[in-house]
């Protein structure tokens, strides 16, 4: 790992910000251990020397040794730990150890300046050492206390003692200072398969109290053993053929290796399951030809629900509480197989002994990468382990064999890799199909279902059901084509290993496929009430291989389910594909079968689920769609902004306009333009539509409009509708009383009608989900406030109601007040949504994922009805404006209403 901030030789310290877990720890330790240092002058005023010779009476200090040679570089990385593990501690820093829910107990130890003594055992150091764990009241953001140290390290008895002081963010803002803190850890130098721990303690008072510390080394100086020791352990047999291409060219084995061999291992002997490994630390090294490998791989026993899930969600930690091996060796070009030698790691490691030389290292470990899937092995690393000599019987009892948990990565490259299809698991699917086929009608010609034509992603689903709360589907083969992920197109050799059922039948496409979900426990029993009722789950794996008929979209398959430790090959997973031109939202529906007898205590009750997604035509349609919308979007504010600049001719060209123009009109038009622009609704916008390529295609982001192109219209018209609300505000000569007429009628009218739409969202949030802050409209749960500015576009469709209020009060005006353009004009444009929303209705399949630039119901109200009262009352409001200035905007009322009074105009004198 780089080193940031690092120093030449000196006695002052300078900053680098350690690595935490996500980017914004980062800067929290960059911004602790600045204020650490900010509040002192220099770290050695601060660390006195009677501090550090009584913490540190063995190492006595010395006095920097300034040489032409500059090796801090490398040193540095001898020293370096990003992540370690402590345990211990005073009560209440941090959670208990048997906590496994906030138990997330790591350290990290960054050097930032070293420099060599004037004696040559000497070392001298500063550096950041950080403690990050969970907390109760803060479990989404591990807390940190960062300490900044300076200390001696000795070559001769490995032995680090430094000083310092540390700091931490309490719950009010404020730092709380831990003094006179001192860390002593002992460094191998250099590690090796017999030393390969970094261990100590850091102690300090204020309530701070004392941390046990282990890691494993992570220095470039690793000591290897011979390189013909490894692979002179020879596991009794070994695999026949493997694939090259997955390890990648010479020049990237390190980068493959580690890629590819930090993952879960299942553990087999003699068919029965043990417990799982995990390579979770891992170095690789290359001198010239040769490629080093070091590991270290932790031993767990997960097979119950709550311990797979403490498993998974540790699975990346180094984790000192479970059994574990140290191991290392090299990569066989010959063998095309990495062999190594692992040593036993005794518990408990938190020790301040080695203690991995006292016990035997006799465990022959090797790993490669088979060429030959099938329906049982799908690993991308398959191994082996098994006893060389009898020090190693303690742990490993004959042979074992390994294989990956992880079956596809999207990353890897299969392209050498061939599928072997069991000839008596296709026969089996294919008789269950004919069972299932019998009278589903064939459709030919256009194949309205997924096909070989079809993109893979069409082949991948989504599922969940009663009792599956969530899964997922993705083709391992479809016909002899090896896939990664979801990314391999489809080709010619699709039609190849397809099978005709009888003569006068199509031909059925040879598929295998993988199904991960979670399910409830098998004991669980269903309450009557699911509100706010929680289970644990547990998370399932069918592998499995049969036949799809691209004609009738049944697929059918016989697979092996893998569930608490056992497998059941007797699964019959049976789906029903959705056509292609379905207006459903969906792949289809499926069930998962057990071909055992009731009697049998595997026998399990059908599962039926239902697949949800989008077909890749869906997905192009939609983004077509959405990009159609976007030009429909940036079209009509470009023509409101046409609009705007005629009305405001308009207006200078007729004084008497901007008198009788209503304010209150002119400010609703305003804040429509105003609310995106403050909003900023265009991320969001952008966010939306790219999630049809996040779904289908994690890698490849189509490019968005630019932002700018979506906003300047926007801010174009708010500038120029603001001139135009200036115009009338300074045309006003005589009183508001017209005005306030309309602000009586429109203000309580408009209040009515957000009050009767929270209502609504109220009655609709009880009666979908009970929860009155959600509720459901089209695209998503809606939260009250979306609802309010959904109410808020129906005012403005309304735009022009103050105006035909305003005309209504005044008295002998007749004054064209209103350009055509602007009335006329602006209705159509906020018509035309609701006119393309009933279009898209019957164009546009409907999906789960739908999203919508223009005619959003986020903006708007949309529905069948309203998208025929709206235009309808728009229309209405429109010709009401006409008929006033074409016969007066009194010409309707008593005379006696109209001699009232109104606007007049006045000299200017």
């Amino acid at each position: 790992m780089a080193m940031a901030g690092l120093t030449s030789s000196t006695n002052q310290p300078r900053m680098a910000p350690p690595p935490g877990r996500n980017p914004s720890m980062h800067t929290y330790h960059l911004c602790l251990c600045f204020l650490l240092l900010a509040s002192t002058a220099t770290l050695s005023a601060a660390v006195t020397a009677s501090s550090y010779s009584i913490a540190c009476p063995s190492l006595p200090p010395a006095n920097d040794r300034h040489t032409d040679a500059d090796d801090a570089l490398s040193l540095t990385r001898s020293f370096q730990i990003s992540a370690g593990q402590f345990s211990g501690g005073a009560a209440g820093l941090f959670p208990p150890e048997d906590d496994d829910l906030y138990n997330d107990r790591s350290f990290a130890f960054f050097p930032h300046g070293i420099s060599r003594t004037e004696d040559p055992a000497l070392l001298h150091l500063t550096a950041t050492f950080t403690l990050t764990g969970g907390r109760r009241d803060n479990y989404s953001f591990p807390a940190s206390v960062s300490f900044v140290l300076d200390g001696h390290y000795s070559s001769a008895s490995l032995q680090l003692c430094m000083v310092g002081m540390g700091t931490e963010r309490a719950k009010d803002g404020s730092l709380k200072h831990y003094p006179d803190v001192a860390l002593r850890l002992r460094v191998p130098n250099p590690p090796s398969l017999a030393d390969p721990f970094v261990t100590g303690s850091l102690e300090g008072g204020s309530g701070l109290g004392t941390f046990r510390l282990v890691a494993y080394a992570e220095g470039d100086d690793y000591k290897y053993g011979s390189d013909r020791t490894a692979c002179s352990l020879r596991p009794p047999k070994h695999p026949d053929r493997e694939s090259l291409r997955m390890l990648g060219g010479d020049n990237s084995a390190c980068s493959h290796l580690t890629q590819q061999l930090m993952t879960s291992y299942r553990l087999a002997h003699g068919g029965a399951q043990l417990p799982r490994m995990r390579v979770n630390q891992m170095r690789c090294t290359t001198d010239g030809a040769a490629v080093h490998v070091r590991a270290y791989a932790v031993l767990s026993n997960d097979t119950g629900s709550s311990e797979r899930r403490r498993y998974y969600r540790r699975r990346r930690r180094f984790l000192v509480r479970e059994e574990a091996v140290v191991a290392d060796g090299h990569w066989d070009s010959d063998r095309r197989m990495l062999c190594l030698t692992a040593c036993r790691v005794p518990l408990p490691v938190l020790s301040s002994a080695p203690a991995v030389r006292e016990h035997g290292c006799g465990i022959g470990m090797s790993f490669w990468f088979p060429a030959i899937w099938t329906m049982r092995e799908r690993s991308i690393v398959s191994g082996m382990l098994w006893n060389s000599t009898n020090a190693g019987s303690g742990l490993i009892h004959g042979m074992i064999t390994a294989s990956s948990m992880d079956d596809q990565r999207s990353s890897t490259n299969l392209s050498d890799v061939k599928y072997s299809y069991n000839a008596t698991v296709l026969g089996e699917a294919r008789k269950h199909y004919l069972e299932i086929s019998m009278g589903k009608k064939k459709i030919t010609g256009s194949h309205p279902f997924p096909d070989f034509n079809c993109t893979v992603s069409d082949f991948a689903f989504r599922f969940d059901g009663l009792d599956i709360w969530g899964g997922e589907a993705y083709p391992v083969t479809i016909g002899s084509v090896m896939l990664a992920g979801e990314r391999l197109a489809a080709d010619d050799a699709f039609f190849q290993h397809t099978v005709a059922v009888e003569d006068k039948e199509p031909a059925l496409l040879n598929v295998s496929y993988t199904m991960r979900y979670t399910a409830p426990p098998d004991n669980w029993v269903r309450p009557t009430n699911m509100l706010n009722y929680s289970v644990g789950y547990e998370k399932r794996k069918i592998s499995a291989e049969g036949v799809y008929d691209p004609n009738r979209g049944i697929l059918c398959m016989v697979g092996c389910k893998e569930h608490n430790g056992s497998t059941d090959c007797h699964t019959l997973v049976t789906v029903q594909f959705a056509s292609l031109d379905s207006k459903a939202q969906g792949h289809g529906t499926g069930v998962i079968t057990s071909l055992r007898d009731k009697t049998d205590r595997l026998f399990f009750e059908k599962v039926d689920f239902t697949s949800y997604g989008m077909y890749s035509s869906q997905v192009f349609e939609a983004i077509s769609r959405m990009d159609m919308e976007s030009v429909l979007l940036l079209a009509s504010t470009t023509l409101s902004c046409v609009f705007i600049i005629l009305q405001i001719l308009h207006t200078k060209r007729n004084p008497e306009a901007a008198a009788a123009t209503s304010i209150t009109m002119l400010t609703v038009v305003t804040m429509g333009y105003l609310a995106p622009l403050a909003l900023n609704s265009e991320a969001l916008f952008a966010s939306r539509r790219s999630q049809y390529y996040d779904f289908y295609y994690s890698t490849s982001r189509r490019l968005e409009m630019n932002e700018v192109m979506m906003r300047a219209p926007t801010l174009i018209a708010f500038v120029l509708q603001l001139r135009l609300l200036q115009l009338a505000w300074s045309g006003r000569r005589t009183s508001t009383v017209s005005e306030r007429t309309v602000l009586w009628i429109c203000l309580p009218l408009y209040a009515l009608g957000g009050a009767f739409a929270a209502i609504i969202h109220g009655i609709n949030a009880r009666a979908m989900s009970g929860d009155p802050s959600m509720i459901s409209t089209g695209e998503g749960p809606a939260t009250i406030w979306e609802d309010l500015v959904s109410y808020a576009g129906l005012i403005l469709d309304g735009f022009l109601l103050p105006q035909v209020i305003l005309n209504a009060s005044l008295g002998k005006s007749r004054v064209g007040v209103i350009s055509p353009w602007f009335y006329i004009g602006g209705t159509m444009v906020r018509v035309a949504p609701h006119v393309y929303d009933v279009v898209r209705a019957h164009v546009y399949t409907p999906s789960m994922h739908s999203s919508h630039l223009y005619a959003s119901p986020r903006g708007d109200l949309f529905s069948i009805v309203w998208d025929v009262v709206i235009p309808c009352g728009a229309a209405l409001l429109a010709l009401l404006l006409f008929l006033q200035q074409r016969l007066g905007g009194t010409a309707s009322l008593p005379a006696q209403r109209r001699r009232s009074g109104g606007y007049e105009m006045v000299s200017n004198i």
